[in-house]
């Protein structure tokens, strides 16, 4: 069998578990036409992929059976639309109050800032930027600090909610008002990859020093908001 045969197999048992549920090997076998040996096989790697789990059930009559369905990332597998809807909310609820979408962010920073305010911590300006990247990282952002004429520039590669923010810049600027607020410093938005550049940048002055971050950013000098991922 090549390997572009069983990935195809691979597939249809994942649409098979998509569409019935949860199904056993010997009925999954039965649908597919294949023996039953073959499909414990391609279980057994979509399961050592996270993409399928089991659990046993025991039927009235006969011995226990193993039953299978798809796990969370196996239902990730199929299409999604969640960026459109979050896109939908957001603009619907700035166009009917643009305050309500304001409080929700700051309630959106209040949340984030509680779960990463243990991690971002150091005794230097520099120790907390280093943290906040790591934390980003784990998040998904390609985070990294790099050194800059007087401070550190915090650059993002990866932007996990691109589609959001390129219509909503209002999400980028809540995110650089978390930074600084994480940090205890200002810091400006250089540059987005929602406005086409091909990283995130935010300046890091170490200059500025403080227990609390301001409460607003500073824009960059060539643009009225500034826009980054969120």
């Amino acid at each position: 069998m090549t390997s572009e045969h069983a990935g195809g197999t691979r597939e249809r048992i994942l649409v098979l578990l998509r569409r019935h549920g949860r199904l056993s090997a010997p009925r999954l076998a039965e649908l597919l036409q294949l023996t039953t040996v073959g499909v414990r096989r391609h279980l057994a790697l979509l399961g050592r992929d996270g993409l399928v789990g089991s659990t046993t059930e025991k039927p009235r009559r006969g011995r226990p059976t193993a039953v299978y369905r798809l796990t969370d990332a196996g239902l990730e597998t199929f299409p999604r639309h969640y960026d459109e809807v979050a896109r939908e909310a957001l603009t619907f609820l700035k166009g009917r109050d643009a305050a309500t979408l304001a409080q929700f962010l700051a309630w959106r920073n209040e949340r984030l800032a509680a779960s990463y305010a243990g991690r971002v911590e150091g005794a230097t300006l520099a120790e907390r930027t280093d943290a906040l990247a790591e934390v980003l990282n784990e998040q998904g952002f390609m985070a990294e600090v790099e050194p800059a004429d007087g401070g550190l520039r915090l650059c993002q590669h990866n932007c996990t909610v691109e589609h959001l923010a390129t219509e909503l810049p209002d999400l980028c600027t809540s995110e650089a008002e978390l930074f600084e607020r994480l940090l205890g410093t200002r810091v400006e938005r250089e540059t987005t990859i929602v406005d086409g550049a091909v990283r995130c940048q935010t300046r890091i002055d170490l200059g500025t020093r403080g227990n609390h971050a301001p409460k607003r950013t500073t824009p960059s000098p060539n643009r009225k908001a500034a826009r980054s991922p969120a």
